[in-house]
């Protein structure tokens, strides 16, 4: 997944424009891609958490002391309120539910004025791919990424959700939401 995600991460990464000393969250870590290239870029704390204990074994191999990472549900993230500057989410929003208990935490760990800068795959790119017929996703064009964000609290306009072309067959959501 690293390599067929290598253009949402680098555009993901570019929108959040990670400063030094932030202290990000990388929500849904996986293999710890994304905090390496965080850490590659500028000095900042990052911390990955992600549900699968495989994908937070791989990222401490491949980070090893220089990111802390975390073993957590995302809907019930073990950190306290405004711990984090940003928060960045990658192919992970597919498991938010409806009452968007994902987002929700994820806007109570960020400090106020905090960014979010989250990517999915467009609905109408997945829609046929047959995992996603399975139920097990949830599904967005721009409207209801823009809603499920402002429905958790988040600052959002229209203007904040890039539709974007990641490949010739592949159109992303990429948004950038303020707390």
């Amino acid at each position: 997944m690293d390599v067929v995600n290598r253009r949402p991460l680098r555009l993901a990464i570019e929108m959040l424009a990670p400063l030094a000393g932030e202290s990000i969250l990388d929500a849904g870590c996986g293999t710890g891609a994304a905090m390496a290239e965080m850490l590659g870029r500028v000095p900042c704390h990052v911390t990955g958490v992600d549900a699968s204990e495989t994908m937070v074994a791989a990222a401490r191999r491949r980070l090893g002391t220089r990111a802390e990472c975390v073993q957590a549900s995302l809907e019930d993230l073990p950190f306290g309120p405004a711990r984090f500057d940003a928060v960045l989410a990658l192919n992970v929003l597919y498991f938010n539910d409806d009452a968007n208990t994902m987002l929700r935490a994820l806007h109570r760990v960020l400090r106020s004025g905090g960014r979010l800068v989250a990517y999915v795959t467009h609905r109408d790119t997945m829609q046929d791919w047959p995992f996603a017929s399975e139920g097990l996703h949830r599904l967005y064009d721009a409207v209801a990424l823009r809603e499920a964000l402002l429905t958790s609290g988040f600052a959002c306009t229209s203007h904040d959700v890039h539709e974007v072309a990641v490949t010739r067959s592949v159109k992303g959501l990429f948004v950038h939401a303020v707390r």
